[in-house]
């Protein structure tokens, strides 16, 4: 049987979309015949796979949270995960050793120094372009790593259609593996969950119940949906809202604002929720915002919104136009009174709701955005690792 050496020194949150990647690799390499070695930092919780086999590096001062980009303290933890994984793969035979972002280059160094093949994991992230001072300096030795580890790599995989361009530049196209996000919760919705997230969020008999997942820790690009409340209200007075993430001060802040607005009563703050939670809370929902500005790559959490069911109301922006469209979503311009106008739309026309929503589900199969598809282009990508000299 196969064995699989994982390594990531991203901190696992059940509730932060981006962990959810890391589930789903584990959960795909299982599902395919694999024993997997999980080697990761003892931050967080551990992914629940049956399956795998979880190592920790010691915990080291200071290293409990982690800046994003390259800093000391995270060379020292990646330093230690290189020491773990040539350990590991020393004693074990390993078939493969994967490597998500910066621990691709640590899965490149400990492939050449123990002669097994390798795949680097790179996801489409933040720009570090604004970082300065030592940090840059940091920035510049991560980024010759990486450079080498890309071009030298068994196989390098990607979310988004941006690894094919990046592995052009270095001469290694062929060597590019697109393998796209799925949604986090991939089960059908218990009546159970339904029930329970009905009479938490649904105050009242008749309510139109308005949902809009942030970010885990800030509201990033939020500014334009709270904007868009007072218009809604005006025209739909019942109208309740339900905005999921963010950390105690930033909800505490956002209180404050619709507070001074007099429409907080309006607003519920559940924080972070489980997967389980926030998927039974959309499916119950009547429209699904996401007034994402930033960035090019879909967030898992409106793949969840199209596994969900039910109607999207989107900003036009290139993070949503890369899976939503006018035939799976209501586009609308990124400004409060045109998002406004969007949901009240949504409200009043269940007929255009249903047609979207269902089209939405079709879209994600026809995106590849499924566990069979993922489960596919990961077995594909590991075949041609072991097939390539």
């Amino acid at each position: 049987m196969s064995r699989i050496l994982f390594i990531t020194s991203k901190p696992y949150y059940p509730w932060e979309g981006a962990c959810h990647r890391i589930r789903h690799n584990l959960e795909a390499l299982v599902s395919l015949g694999h024993t997997v070695d999980l080697l990761t930092v003892p931050v967080g919780q551990t992914p629940q796979v049956p399956g795998t086999n979880t190592f920790f590096v010691p915990r080291i001062p200071f290293c409990s949270s982690l800046p994003s980009g390259p800093s000391v303290r995270r060379f020292l933890l990646d330093t230690l995960m290189l020491f773990k994984a040539v350990f590991l793969a020393g004693h074990t035979p390993y078939t493969l050793i994967h490597g998500i972002d910066d621990c691709g280059v640590i899965a490149w160094l400990a492939s050449r120094l123990t002669k097994t093949p390798c795949v680097f994991e790179r996801h489409t992230g933040l720009s570090h372009e604004r970082l300065k001072g030592p940090r840059r300096l940091w920035l510049g030795f991560y980024r010759f790593l990486e450079h080498s580890a890309l071009k030298k790599a068994d196989a390098v995989i990607g979310n988004d259609t941006s690894v094919i361009g990046l592995l052009d530049r270095f001469g290694r196209r062929s060597r590019a593996c697109v393998i796209p996000d799925i949604p986090a919760v991939t089960e059908e919705v218990s009546q159970p969950a339904r029930n329970l997230a009905q009479a938490r969020f649904r105050t009242a008999a008749g309510q139109k119940l308005v949902v809009c997942v942030g970010s885990n820790t800030l509201f990033h690009g939020l500014d334009l949906f709270f904007n868009a409340l007072p218009r809604v209200l005006s025209a739909a007075p019942q109208a309740r809202f339900v905005v999921v993430g963010g950390g105690e001060a930033e909800i505490l802040r956002m209180r404050e604002a619709l507070a001074h607005a007099g429409i907080e009563q309006s607003v519920a703050f559940p924080g972070r929720i489980l997967p389980s939670e926030l998927a039974a809370l959309l499916a119950v929902a009547d429209v699904l915002v996401s007034p994402r500005r930033s960035g090019i790559t879909a967030p898992i959490k409106v793949l969840d919104y199209l596994r969900s069911g039910t109607p999207i109301v989107a900003a036009d922006t290139p993070a949503n136009r890369a899976v939503l469209s006018p035939s799976n979503a209501l586009i609308t311009r990124p400004t409060p009174e045109d998002l406004a106008d969007g949901i009240l739309k949504i409200c009043h026309s269940p007929a255009l709701g249903a047609t979207l929503s269902h089209q939405g589900l079709a879209t994600l199969a026809q995106e590849n955005r499924t566990p069979e598809a993922f489960r596919s282009a990961l077995s594909r990508c590991y075949a041609y690792v072991q097939a390539t000299p």
